[in-house]
């Protein structure tokens, strides 16, 4: 085993000072995924200025939508519900809770269209943590192929166009879902959050002996690395996230030697704790799996990309 920054099991533990940055960069994400919400509620707040008493809210059909939220309705009711059954919500909030509140009728609206979307704002930054666990490991592989020169194709995740190599690589890792590249072992493509068919389970990281539009998932003899990515920093979760990306390694690991195939396997995690460390350590050294990284080290991070570069 020869690994430049992983020499023993403490070097793959998540520091405080790492955790602390992770939990950091979370709340920004947060900030920046309510804001829209915020701006929504300053808004309403400006185009009800004009009211005296929440019965006039009524009858203004442009804060209609936001009051609906406000009255605790989802976006997917409302296709269920009449235009008579929106107004007897909003009616029933107006009688209940805004008409109570006096005078401030308009924050006690704003409070709850708040409340009401946080849920919203809690269901997207699940999936935007492992996201961004991603996005952090595709901007370093970026960086990496930028510095030794490498030319590469990508592929949106919105889009079955490949892109080539642009001068400016400005948040592509928001939107990137294969990455292609030749280097001198040959043609090798990537791909994140894919269902391999020999192990019947979608895979974090794939990466292929393949150059873009050639790759196969479900020709197993191209498949030369699998691994498993968790992004969520929490040390709390950590040892469940280990727990659930080791058992999946292994099935790959069993799947492929069932079918007296070779493939190498990989786990980079955010969040590791000493006892997952010390876990991981040992399946590196006896070669059960063949790479392992902290998400939050940046020279971590960056061997690692480095490897699946010449893999």
């Amino acid at each position: 085993m020869n690994y430049q920054f992983v020499k023993k099991a403490d070097d793959l533990v998540t520091t405080y000072e790492q955790t602390r940055a992770g939990f950091l960069s979370i709340a920004l994400e947060k900030n920046m995924v309510s804001d829209p919400y915020v701006k929504r509620a300053l808004a309403f707040k400006s185009l009800v200025a004009k009211t005296s008493v929440p019965d006039d809210l009524i009858t203004l059909k442009e804060v209609r939508p936001f009051m609906l939220t406000a009255a605790g309705l989802s976006d997917k009711s409302m296709s269920y519900l009449s235009e008579d059954d929106k107004t007897k919500a909003i009616t029933e909030l107006i009688e209940k809770f805004l008409k109570p509140a006096g005078e401030n009728y308009i924050d006690e609206i704003i409070y709850r269209y708040l409340l009401i979307k946080g849920d919203a704002v809690g269901g997207t930054m699940r999936n935007r943590i492992g996201a961004l666990g991603q996005e952090k490991l595709v901007r370093s592989l970026l960086s990496c192929m930028n510095v030794m020169g490498f030319d590469y194709q990508w592929l949106p995740n919105n889009s079955s166009t490949w892109q080539n190599k642009k001068d400016s690589d400005l948040d592509i890792e928001k939107r990137l879902k294969v990455l292609s590249w030749k280097n001198d072992k040959g043609d090798r493509t990537l791909g994140f959050n894919l269902k391999v068919p020999i192990v019947g389970k979608n895979v974090d990281i794939c990466l292929f002996k393949a150059l873009s539009f050639d790759y196969n998932v479900s020709d197993p003899k191209t498949i030369l690395m699998l691994g498993e990515l968790k992004g969520g920093i929490d040390p709390a979760g950590a040892d469940e996230h280990w727990k659930t990306a080791n058992s999946a390694l292994e099935r790959i690991r069993v799947a492929f030697k069932n079918k007296q195939l070779p493939i190498q396997t990989s786990f980079i995690g955010a969040a590791i704790a000493k006892d997952m460390a010390k876990e991981i350590f040992q399946q590196l050294k006896n070669g059960t799996i063949d790479y392992a990284a902290n998400l939050t080290d940046t020279n971590q991070l960056t061997d690692y990309c480095n490897w699946i570069l010449t893999l």
